[in-house]
């Protein structure tokens, strides 16, 4: 029975994606692969260079060499561990089919034990695009041995036990800790910003982070012989071919790997039905009537605020947007001091290139602003009741796209003015700060509405899947950064490197393009927008 969960579970992931029964969905199969391949080959890329630093100082010290496999353990635990605590608690106790599969002759174990089986090959997937290159890199810097590589391979499947447990029992408290809270989404957003916080302060000082650990190598591997002896035992295991600390790092992964889902095993049952239990509500009951706008807008915004997987997703370009505007109005004299290093480097700019630069900069942020993308995926089995409403189809769409501009024009608009009290521009430089970004925030919702309706995701059984892994939110958020990158390319190459265009003309140009763009989505979506979405 276990193995038939676990195949169901892979094969809903893989239609999760795209439909088998869909008009070029091996197409769209092939893109989502494509585009797979190349994101590994980029982490891949970066960690092997991140790794090579390593081994060139640790193969000189033969008494540390176990200190880089340490490393490299660690590393992969951490970004393991990162990825999937996120989705533990909804992957493992907020699936929709809960209720369904325990109404079965079911053990409650044996659930469990699939949907960690999911997590566990997510963990192997992450785990996989840390170990390769760290391996091919101290394979090239200072060899290894059939013994060490064996080793080596072993502790690739079993190390990710040991985080897979962690990252199971981090789930397990936060839906302990939601059951019974009055808002579950604000205490899943506060811990999931958390996370992002420590992830983000982590990543932008990653560089300096190394270079004072190969200074301080010693000191630091001297210390983690006592607060990390997992990751000792791990690297002398491999480092020294030693079969007994290995040993023990292979009991310890197993033992906490059974640990967890041993004690997640007893409260899963009590655990994956408190959300589902009604709540007793007393008092009076008032009736209030409003306009049908406003009622579908007041339903996107419940919908919004109650799934902090799809504020984090979708709206997490909001809190950053927010971020930056600050540290613009805090820090204003000391970027504004940093503008005339452009010119130091022979790349004479006017008032109106640093605009374009900043605009361009401000289109890549509301990029990351798809609230429209998921939207209709998320109505879910719940579909009809719209559908069978006496509500217009282009209503419904318009509320959708309402909410997008109303949560993403004004943390847009404080930017914009952020960077223009920064850059001090003259009346069109302001023009083009202010409206140039606001166009972008609508081209961004009507083309992600469009995206969803063409590749709707409705089967869904947990709401991560339509915010995370359908085709609409992926095609939605690739597209518009490409062609964010691609303007700024374009105006790198066109108007400084090799100055064959004009500023204004290649922002004549640039936003020509994004404004047909913008008139296809709406013509679209108020002819065939809403006819596509009568027949879901």
């Amino acid at each position: 029975m276990l193995g038939k969960l676990i195949k169901l579970r892979l094969q809903g992931i893989l239609s999760r994606t795209v439909s088998r029964r869909r008009p070029g969905s091996k197409g769209m199969l092939i893109l989502f692969a494509a585009l797979m391949i190349y994101c590994i080959g980029v982490f891949g890329f970066l960690f092997y260079g991140l790794f090579s630093l390593m081994a060139d100082t640790l193969a000189a010290a033969p008494d540390y060499q176990w200190f880089y496999f340490a490393l490299v353990g660690l590393l992969s635990f951490g970004l393991s561990f990162f990825f999937t605590a996120f989705t533990a608690k909804s992957e493992l106790f907020e699936a929709k089919d809960n209720e369904l599969l325990l109404s079965m002759p079911i053990k409650p174990r044996t659930i469990l034990l699939s949907r960690m089986a999911v997590l566990l090959g997510t963990e192997y997937l992450v785990s996989l695009i840390v170990m390769i290159p760290a391996g091919i890199a101290w394979f090239t810097v200072a060899g290894m041995n059939v013994k060490q590589l064996v080793l080596y391979c072993i502790g690739s499947i079993f190390l990710p036990l040991f985080s897979a447990s962690i990252a199971c029992l981090i789930g397990w408290l936060l839906a302990l800790l939601t059951a019974r809270a009055r808002n579950k989404t604000l205490v899943t957003m506060v811990f999931s910003l958390a996370f992002l916080a420590i992830y983000f302060i982590v990543y932008f000082n990653a560089q300096q982070y190394i270079i004072k650990l190969m200074e301080h190598y010693q000191t630091v591997a001297d210390g983690m012989m006592g607060w990390g002896f997992l990751f000792y035992w791990y690297g002398k295991g491999i480092a020294s071919a030693d079969l007994l600390f290995y040993l023990l790092v292979v009991l310890l992964a197993l033992a906490a790997f059974a640990a967890a889902a041993l004690l997640l095993g007893r409260g899963f049952l009590k655990v994956s039905s408190a959300g589902s239990r009604a709540k007793k509500r007393t008092g009076k009951l008032e009736l209030q009537s409003s306009k049908l706008s406003s009622a579908l807008l007041h339903k996107e915004f419940k919908r919004f605020t109650s799934s902090a997987v799809y504020m984090l997703n979708c709206g997490l370009g909001l809190v950053l947007c927010l971020i930056a505007a600050v540290a613009l109005l805090v820090k204003a004299d000391t970027v504004r001091g940093l503008l005339p290093m452009a010119e130091a480097l022979g790349v004479p700019l006017s008032s109106m290139d640093y605009v374009l630069i900043v605009s361009v900069l401000l289109a890549f942020f509301c990029s990351m602003n798809i609230i429209t993308a998921p939207s209709i995926s998320l109505e879910g089995k719940n579909l009809w009741i719209l559908r069978t409403a006496p509500v217009p189809a282009k209503m419904i769409l318009a509320a959708k796209l309402k909410l997008h501009m109303i949560l993403c024009v004004p943390p847009t608009l404080l930017l914009s003015v952020a960077a223009g009290v920064v850059l001090r521009p003259d009346v069109p430089g302001w023009v083009v700060l202010l409206l140039l970004p606001q166009m972008y925030v609508l081209l961004t919702g009507t083309f992600g509405l469009m995206m969803n309706l063409c590749f709707p995701k409705l089967d869904w059984t947990n709401e991560a899947v339509p915010v995370k892994q359908s085709a609409s939110v992926v095609l939605t958020m690739l597209l518009m950064m490409v062609y964010a990158i691609a303007a700024a390319i374009g105006l790198f190459l066109l108007v400084f490197a090799n100055p064959v265009l004009t500023a204004t003309t290649y922002l004549l140009i640039a936003v020509g393009i994004a404004f047909v763009w913008l008139l296809i989505s709406i013509l679209w979506l108020c002819k065939n927008g809403a006819r596509r979405f009568e027949r879901l």
